[in-house]
C-alpha cells in the first residue's frame, strides 16, 4: 500500500497520480515535520500588506469585481477548490489540478498564504487546508477575517488584484488525506477521529441537507467547527490554550488525529485549527458521506465505543 494517500483508494487513475508524483518528492519532503499553521490578525496583515512574500487568499462563492476585497487580496472560487467524484460531493481535486491553479493565483513555493472570506471560516480554511496537502510551508489564518478588518475601519479594494501567474510544483505530504481503509485498519490503535457534524448528525437523529445520518464511527467524539472559535462571526479563533483543552479532551497522549463532517468542508477547519496548534492530524476527505456509502460499522447515540 503506498504512503502516500490523496483520493479514495477506489480512483485508481488518480491514486496511480498520486503515487507517481509522490515518489518524485525526496525523502525530506515525504518525512517533513510541517511547521504550525501561523494565526495572525489584522493589525499585523495590514502592517505586511506590501510584503513581496505575502499571499492573501479571499476565498469566496462570488468572486466577480463586485465583492470588496482585502487590498491586495487574490480571490479565489471555493468551487475550485472541490469538485464531485465517483458520487462524493466535495473531494480534492487532482494534484496537477491544483497545481495549475495556485500557478494562476501566483502563489510563489515561498510565499507565506493568508487565507480569509466574508463567509464561513470554513471556506478559508479548506484553501489553507488543500495548500498543506499540497506541501506548502508557510501558510496563515486571518482571525478576525473580512469582517474585523472591515469593523476596524481598514481599506477594501473591488475589482481583480494584481499579480504575476507563477509556476506551483506538486509536492503532496504523506498521508495527510486518508480513506475509510486507513481509519478502519487504524480504530482502536491511536486514533482519534473528530466528528465535525452537529449533534444529530454524530447521535444518528438528524441529516445533512435531507440525508439522513446513522451515527458515528466506532470511537469518534464530536467537536463542531464553531466550538473553535471565541466569536464565530468575526472569525476570531480561541486562544491557543482552549483549543489544545478541546483536543486533548478528545485524544490520548501519542493519538493521530483525523478530522471528518459529511463531505470535508466543515472538517477543513477543525483541521486547521489542529494544525494552528502543531498536532498530528489527518482529513478523511470523503468523509461520512464515504463511510456510510460504504456501509461500515456505526454506532448511535452518544457512545463512542
Amino acid at each position: 500500500m503506498s504512503r502516500f494517500r490523496w483520493l479514495p483508494s477506489h480512483t485508481r487513475s488518480l491514486s496511480m497520480l498520486l503515487a507517481v508524483t509522490a515518489a518524485l518528492a525526496t525523502t525530506a519532503s515525504a518525512q517533513r515535520a510541517p511547521a504550525p499553521i501561523q494565526v495572525v490578525d489584522g493589525a499585523w496583515l495590514a502592517s505586511h500588506l506590501d510584503d513581496a512574500d505575502l499571499v492573501v487568499l479571499q476565498v469566496e462563492m462570488d468572486t466577480s469585481a463586485k465583492t470588496a476585497r482585502i487590498p491586495g487580496a487574490r480571490m479565489l472560487p471555493y468551487r475550485a477548490l472541490v469538485m464531485t467524484r465517483d458520487g462524493l460531493s466535495s473531494e480534492l481535486p487532482s494534484p496537477d489540478s491544483l497545481a495549475s491553479l495556485f500557478s494562476g493565483l501566483g502563489i510563489a513555493p515561498g510565499a507565506l498564504v493568508v487565507a480569509t472570506t466574508t463567509h464561513e471560516p470554513p471556506m478559508a480554511a479548506r484553501a489553507l487546508m488543500t495548500l498543506d496537502v499540497m506541501g506548502h510551508p508557510r501558510l496563515a489564518f486571518l482571525s478576525g477575517g473580512v469582517a474585523q478588518w472591515k469593523r476596524d475601519g481598514r481599506p477594501l479594494a473591488t475589482g481583480p488584484a494584481r499579480f504575476t501567474r507563477s509556476s506551483y510544483s506538486v509536492r503532496p505530504a504523506a498521508e495527510v488525506v486518508v480513506d475509510a481503509e486507513w481509519i478502519s485498519q487504524r480504530q482502536g490503535r491511536g486514533l482519534a477521529l473528530i466528528d465535525t457534524r452537529t449533534d444529530g448528525e454524530f447521535d444518528g437523529t438528524g441529516n445533512r441537507s435531507g440525508m439522513p445520518s446513522d451515527g458515528h464511527p466506532a470511537g469518534a467524539r464530536q467537536l463542531q467547527w464553531e466550538q473553535v472559535f471565541a466569536n464565530v462571526d468575526l472569525h476570531q479563533l480561541q486562544d491557543s490554550a482552549t483549543l489544545r483543552r478541546l483536543y486533548t479532551e478528545r485524544m490520548r497522549g501519542g493519538d493521530t488525529l483525523v478530522t471528518y463532517c459529511w463531505v470535508g468542508y466543515r472538517a477543513s477547519m477543525t483541521y486547521v485549527a489542529a494544525r494552528t496548534l502543531g498536532l498530528p492530524v489527518r482529513l478523511y476527505d470523503g468523509s461520512y458521506q464515504d463511510w456510510q456509502r460504504r456501509g461500515l460499522p456505526v454506532l448511535k447515540g452518544t457512545d463512542r465505543q
